[in-house]
């Protein structure tokens, strides 16, 4: 199963307004799919992600956290090219994490990013009149210098949910870390071959090796063991026509894809657990 791209409760749509599922609830849909499936002996979830919302995150992996435990079965993690912030925090699911040298992954940590045009809006004259019930009713406004005490408090918040972050990788991984924790929760981003260093994964490979590695686990003999995949669902003539045109007049991005979710104004100010391209750890 996989997890690709932005980890959020939103609904995908396609350019003629098609809506799809969220890549939070396809997750949990796949998931609950194959955990619940006797005939599945292990489950391989593949993923390729910079992370998310907070809460998006939150809530999905404490979904596949109690599905695991109702019903117990070998999980492996095979990371393409980014599994970072929340897509590291979702990986948390696994017993056993596998990268290519060249993944990027780690990035643990809250971030959170607010505008600010008050010093444009002097330029040119523009003025904004708030009316508000309290003091911090309009915490760090756009329009205004944000106070010391805004900014601390915000600071405060995000190391309050980072600390969730950390432990919920101390708790599937405590035992594995190795290194200075400050320099591996620091935010930073680590190469697959960096990151099995410091024990945030546990082998350099691919996804046919984690789905060898599955099937062991699993209690597979087969030296090619049979691939389940869940089955799509049926949709009607109409829309199935429509999904096909859609993809064909989708407008192309030159921004890798996950990213196009990302630059958008309605994530401006949540806390997310989200790699946003800075600089690789490879101290």
């Amino acid at each position: 199963m996989d997890l690709t791209g932005v980890i959020t409760h939103a609904k995908r749509k396609t350019s003629i307004g098609l809506e799809y599922p969220s890549v939070t609830e396809e997750l949990m849909e796949d998931f609950e799919y194959y955990i619940k499936d006797p005939k599945v002996k292990a489950i391989v979830l593949q993923v390729d992600s910079p992370g998310g919302a907070l809460t998006s995150c939150e809530e999905a992996l404490k979904y596949l956290q109690d599905l695991k435990q109702k019903y117990p079965k070998p999980i492996v993690a095979s990371f393409r090219g980014m599994a970072a912030s929340g897509g590291y925090y979702m990986s948390m699911i696994a017993d056993k994490i596998y990268a290519n040298e060249s993944t990027l992954t780690g990035s643990i940590g809250v971030i959170s990013q607010f505008l600010n045009v008050s010093d444009l809006m002097d330029k040119y004259g523009v003025k904004m009149y708030t009316i508000k019930s309290g003091r911090n009713k309009d915490s760090l406004s756009p329009f205004r210098e944000p106070r010391e005490d805004e900014l601390a408090y915000w600071q405060d918040m995000t190391y309050e949910f980072v600390a969730q972050f950390t432990n919920v990788v101390e708790q599937a991984r405590g035992d594995k870390i190795k290194g200075n924790r400050e320099d591996i929760f620091d935010g930073r981003v680590f190469s697959g071959k960096k990151a099995l260093e410091v024990g945030l994964i546990d082998d350099i490979g691919t996804l046919q090796d984690a789905i060898k590695d599955a099937a062991k686990l699993g209690g597979i003999e087969d030296e090619e063991p049979y691939i389940i995949k869940k089955p799509q669902q049926k949709d009607n003539l109409l829309n199935m026509l429509f999904s096909g045109i859609s993809e064909n007049i989708k407008p192309k991005s030159s921004l890798p894809i996950p990213y196009e979710e990302i630059i958008n104004t309605k994530y401006i100010g949540v806390p997310m657990y989200i790699y946003i391209p800075n600089y690789i750890g490879e101290k």
